[in-house]
């Protein structure tokens, strides 16, 4: 053990302070001792030969030692993090409690005011499962899907709240416009999604959300009197018309690109 001892302290001088080194050198003793304490029941006696084959497994405790470094680093991180937001979704859930009783209080509307609190856990509900939509899109593409379902639900408890806050503030004529809208939210952030995420099928998911997310378009307009019912279901058509476009523009892209990299291909070859 004092030849591992002389090794370690060689290779890794004492940093006063730093525990992650002393943590590091107390582990690599440990295994080391392990090690050897395996070797001599398998039958090896001779303790020079026995130390030399020890420290040849661990020919650069440097190189060891900073990727170890870099492992601690990320998960003091992660444990960091972790408590930071248990404290904060504390204090959050606290201080959403105490200006609900506050305002109504205060105000004596707890016909409205529970909306405040109906809000509030919507926010932290949609704050939680955006870590996990960023946790899923980090995975394999396999799994992507489950990301795209989570973020619907967001943009659909969203629209609920509005919904619901429209209904108690408002009347309830034409509310259920507001769903139309959610999905339209859906079609929209999906694709955003994608967008970011660099899905393959990017452009076709554009190509099928513009026509689905067309009729939604013309009866919110023709409810709400924006536009006439005649001709405004020309819009479908319209969308039909877009997807043209959007492709035409895509394969002209596409050409260009392919053209540029024939020329620099020719280039090259010559």
């Amino acid at each position: 053990m004092e030849s591992f001892i002389e090794y370690i302290e060689k290779s890794l001088p004492d940093q006063p302070g730093n525990k992650t080194l002393y943590n590091y050198k107390k582990q690599l003793l440990d295994k080391m001792t392990d090690r050897a304490n395996e070797i001599t029941h398998s039958g090896l006696k001779d303790e020079k030969v026995l130390n030399d084959l020890i420290i040849s497994e661990f020919p650069d405790l440097n190189e060891d030692f900073n990727k170890y470094n870099i492992a601690e680093t990320k998960e003091s991180k992660r444990r960091h993090r972790i408590r930071n937001n248990i404290i904060g979704s504390f204090l959050y859930i606290i201080s959403l409690i105490i200006l609900y009783l506050s305002i109504s209080f205060l105000t004596g509307a707890w016909k409205y005011t529970w909306l405040f609190i109906l809000g509030g856990l919507i926010g932290y509900i949609s704050y939680l499962l955006h870590f996990a939509i960023h946790k899923i899109s980090s995975l394999r593409r396999i799994f992507h899907p489950f990301a795209r379902i989570l973020l619907a639900f967001i943009v659909m408890l969203v629209t609920t709240f509005i919904f619901l806050c429209y209904g108690m503030i408002f009347t309830w004529h034409n509310s259920w416009l507001i769903y139309i809208l959610g999905v339209i939210g859906i079609y929209v952030a999906d694709a955003a999604y994608s967008k970011i995420t660099k899905q393959k099928l990017f452009i076709i998911n554009c190509l099928i959300y513009i026509p689905a997310a067309m009729p939604m378009i013309y009866v919110l307009l023709g409810t709400l009197n924006i536009i006439s019912w005649h001709p405004g279901w020309l819009l479908m058509p319209l969308s039909v018309l877009i997807d043209i476009f959007i492709i035409l523009i895509r394969l002209l892209i596409n050409s260009k690109y392919a053209y540029k990299q024939e020329v620099e291909d020719e280039w090259k070859a010559n």
